[in-house]
């Protein structure tokens, strides 16, 4: 075969690749979400550290102390999860501009719904934990719920998402299983590693354009 079919080939491969797949993640995307990430962790810390609000607490039966540390949890964990999707779909869109295409396809659509739904079914599960006093589980489920949605996604875009997912997923079952260090898995999943894939989603994809 001539080097011009090879050439040839690979250019229909990228074709379909590039209409199949959403292939215009942003790394500034992995980076906002991992700072969040690294943020909320840290509030979380100094909560523990100052004796303001105890993890352990959340399994006791005491309705003031749990309602008092749910409420705290609660609020900065919707709070973090709206700034980190704002930003991450921010830098998203800035980058398919960039490219010429639109954000909102029927790739897209498929693919948010597909990310969704794990996400929608781990969020009803922390509020089942909640009711039964157990509110010491959500952080792990979280890792757990968004490794699958990552994983449910990771054909329909680039194949980092695989990794990150797979990551997500061991970490959740970790900190399940050694929950006394459930705040540091959290910061090293939804922080550390966001952070990390973003520098190198940035370095690999970003930064040639």
């Amino acid at each position: 075969m001539s080097n011009k079919a090879i050439e040839d080939l690979a250019q229909i491969k990228t074709m379909m690749e590039r209409s199949t797949k959403f292939l215009s993640l942003s790394g500034w995307s992995g980076i906002w979400v991992g700072l969040c990430g690294l943020i909320a962790s840290g509030i979380l810390y100094i909560w523990q550290t100052n004796s303001l609000y105890s993890y352990q607490d959340l399994t006791l039966n005491d309705p003031y102390q749990n309602t008092y540390n749910a409420f705290n949890l609660l609020s900065l964990a919707l709070i973090t999860f709206i700034v980190a999707v704002t930003g991450g779909f921010y830098f998203t869109i800035v980058k398919t501009r960039k490219q010429g295409k639109q954000f909102i396809n029927s790739l897209t659509k498929r693919l948010l719904i597909r990310f969704s739904l794990p996400l929608v079914v781990g969020g009803i599960l922390c509020l089942l934990w909640y009711k039964y006093n157990l509110l010491s589980f959500a952080l792990p489920t979280t890792l757990i719920f968004y490794g699958l949605a990552l994983y449910t996604v990771q054909e329909d875009t680039v194949k980092e998402v695989k990794i990150i997912a797979l990551l997500q997923l061991l970490l959740g079952l970790v900190s399940f299983y050694f929950i006394d260090y459930t705040l540091l898995c959290w910061a090293i999943g939804f922080g550390l590693i966001h952070l990390l894939y973003g520098i190198i989603l940035w370095n690999k994809y970003d930064k040639q354009n």
